[in-house]
This record gives C-alpha cells, structure tokens and sequence, in this order.
C-alpha cells in the first residue's frame, strides 16, 4: 500500500512538473513571438541617418490605419509604434497586426486626441517581465538612469515632440487621470502635484506645459500598483 501510494505521489509529481514547464515554454513562445514581431515592425519602419531617426508613416499606416505615432526613450529598448484604438481595451491583448498577443501594443489614451495636443496625453503599455514593452519605464524612477537620460522622444507624421521627464513614481492604479483642464490654474495645481510624488528630485526648469504627457505600465512592488512617468514639451 505505501509503495503504491509513493508511486501515485510520483505520478502526480510528474504531471504537475509537465504542467508548469509546458506553461512556462508557452510564456517563453509568446514574448519571442512578440519580440520578434516589434523588432520587425522597427527594422521596417525606422531609418537612422547621421543619428536623425525617420519612421515611415506612410506604410504603418497601411499596415494598421489606428497609428498615432512612435515612441523612442535613449537609455531604454523601448522603441515602438504607439496606436488609438477605439476603446482602451482594443489593444491590451493585441499587436500592432492585430493579432493575440499578451504583450499588446503601445496605446494612446481614447480620449484624447491622436497628434498629441490634449492637455495631458495619457500612454500605456505592459510592463512585461521579460523587460520588453513598457517594463523599463521604471528606470526613470531610478536616480542613476536619470542622470545620463531624461529625455523621451515621441514621433508623429508630422512632427518629433521632446519630452523631459519631471516626474516618476508607483502607487495603486489610479482611476481617472485628467484629460483636460478647466483652466491653467487647474493645470499647474496638478503638475504641482506631481511633481511632489516624484520618488526623485527632478530639475523642470526650461520646459514648456502646455501639454503634459502621462506614460503608465504596472508596477510589481505591491498589489495593483502602477509606475507613473510624467513628462512635458522641452
């Protein structure tokens, strides 16, 4: 009876083993799957020239009409198309292609508006633990990185937006970030505010607030926790 029930016990052993290691290869597959699809669209799509980066919108556009621009953050491997769906659940599991996939795709707020003059431009993006997607957004909340890089730049058909980072932090998953301000005091109240949650001191001056920009991925520190980057035009 004991040997029999030692022999159950191994063979229960051995299913959940395979289990767990069939999951983690589909984990494995599917960031690879993602990656590859990114670095793809970037090799495709970007030009780099006398250290000047061009995207061709042109034929992102073909490739998905919901294109609102590009994305780049020196320092980072965050480089990658950033859309507007037609709701903000559109491309959460969905590529820049349009097909599955738990990486999703860089996403502009749905209200706002798509060239990136709304008071505050809000952007997501997966956090994904393979460091992909927006994962390295939490360098910024480190005081090394911020020294040498505190720049992000975002490209669109009709213009390069550089942005300065003048705030970074985690806490809960905030429930409705502001679009639009009533008025300037309103604005500058918020960007006060902000600015206080910094983790780190950042030096703002020299930038231009007439259009914030909100970047959001998850945080893992503690229990549905984001990181916040704010930044504004230089």
């Amino acid at each position: 009876m004991k040997r029999m029930i030692n022999n159950i016990l191994l063979i229960i052993c051995i299913f959940i083993f395979c289990i767990s290691t069939w999951k983690l290869y589909g984990y494995y597959r599917s960031y690879k799957k993602a990656k590859d699809t990114y670095s793809k669209i970037a090799k495709e799509n970007v030009k780099i020239s006398k250290n000047e980066r061009k995207i061709d919108f042109k034929k992102l556009k073909s490739q998905n009409q919901d294109i609102a621009g590009w994305i780049y953050i020196r320092g980072t491997t965050i480089d990658y198309p950033i859309v507007q769906g037609k709701d903000n659940e559109e491309y959460l599991h969905q590529d820049f292609n349009k097909k599955k996939s738990s990486s999703g795709t860089i996403f502009l707020d749905n209200n706002c508006k798509k060239d990136f003059t709304s008071d505050n431009n809000i952007i997501y993006g997966h956090h994904m633990k393979n460091g992909t997607m927006f994962a390295q957004l939490l360098k910024f909340r480190e005081k090394s990185f911020l020294k040498k890089h505190n720049e992000i730049m975002i490209f669109t058909p009709d213009r390069t937006i550089h942005l300065k980072v003048i705030s970074a932090y985690a806490q809960k998953a905030q429930n409705k970030i502001p679009v639009t301000f009533a008025n300037d005091k309103q604005k500058k109240a918020y960007i006060k505010k902000i600015e206080s949650m910094s983790e780190q001191t950042i030096k703002t001056s020299r930038i231009n607030d007439s259009h914030i920009y909100t970047f959001v991925t998850c945080s893992y520190e503690g229990e549905d926790n984001r990181t916040y980057v704010h930044a504004a035009e230089e």
